[in-house]
């Protein structure tokens, strides 16, 4: 059942005093003097939502909400904080991870990897595998016909009143201690091998290439500005590495087995090949290594594979 973000989710109790301290959390203010006590960067923070014009205005005002969302939202036990919000008129989401030192948070900025339009909606939606943020895109530029001789202004998107142009919507999860897009069919196919490809196509950065085998062998070639001599090395990962990228790979989100993302003038470049026992291959060209939060998610794992391993 989709609930809005804005709606409090009276949670269960539990003994740990900074989880407690969400769940006890009944007015803005004390929300508000939460996030200034513990957060430098939130203390022009402003709970709600910024409206642009009448058109969003009339839609916020035709539901209830509450600008903060307590739930366990990385499965440790632990009551979270989800806050939206406004800094200087730009609407922000932010989701308060608490750990179980007393006083410790991890501030975590929620965004899909592309922001469009002028109304931008986090929802929450509560699932068996936990809370998801759906984050929804609106664009309410106006158009403006005649009917039965009276001026009617509609969102250029759509004729539907309420509608305010919807764009896209993303669904996001909170997992390896990062958000990725949520897939509800879990890749359940073996790997055969995953390649990557980083480079500049301007030159100055690391130009490398590393593939990883379905048992953790790994070849890695240098081809110029990396930490080691230009060549080809071999080694095995880390199995304790090895079996959290297959965890990582298998929760990616395909939603086609050729993607393209970026636009070719960009100087960072990313090529992914992988290649599954059911013979399906997904092939990804990333010309700003920000394709989608679960590509970044596997880049950056490669990267620290590529960076702890003795070649």
């Amino acid at each position: 059942m989709i609930k809005f973000l804005w709606t409090l989710l009276f949670a269960f109790c539990f003994g740990w005093m900074d989880a407690q301290e969400f769940e006890d959390f009944t007015l803005e203010k004390e929300v508000k003097i939460f996030l200034e006590k513990n957060f430098s960067d939130l203390k022009s923070f402003n709970l709600g939502v910024k409206v642009k014009n009448e058109d969003q205005q009339l839609y916020l005002d035709s539901i209830e909400y509450s600008p903060w969302f307590v739930a366990d939202f990385n499965d440790d036990g632990l009551l979270d904080l989800f806050v939206q919000g406004y800094k200087r008129k730009t609407n922000e989401s932010y989701l308060i991870i608490a750990k179980e030192d007393a006083g410790v948070y991890e501030l975590v900025s929620v965004s899909p990897t592309k922001v469009s339009g002028d109304l931008n909606i986090p929802f929450i939606e509560e699932t068996k595998d936990g809370p998801l943020i759906v984050y929804k895109q609106y664009a309410s530029e106006q158009t403006v016909t005649m009917k039965n001789g009276n001026e009617v202004r509609f969102p250029k998107n759509f004729n539907t009143y309420y509608s305010l142009g919807f764009l896209r919507k993303d669904t996001l999860i909170y997992k390896f201690d990062r958000l990725v897009e949520y897939t509800s069919t879990p890749n359940l196919s073996g790997l055969r091998f995953i390649q990557m490809h980083s480079y500049c196509q301007f030159g100055g950065c690391a130009d490398f290439k590393l593939k990883i085998d379905s048992v953790g062998g790994m070849i890695l070639q240098n081809i110029k500005n990396t930490e080691l001599e230009e060549g080809i090395f071999k080694a095995q990962c880390d199995p304790d590495l090895f079996r959290n990228l297959l965890l990582r790979l298998k929760y990616l989100h395909i939603p086609k087995n050729e993607m393209k993302f970026g636009e070719p003038t960009e100087d960072h470049v990313n090529t992914l090949m992988i290649s599954f026992d059911d013979g399906r291959v997904v092939k990804v060209m990333d010309y700003n290594r920000a394709g989608t939060l679960g590509l970044q998610c596997i880049y950056d794992y490669l990267e620290e594979i590529r960076k702890t391993t003795l070649w």
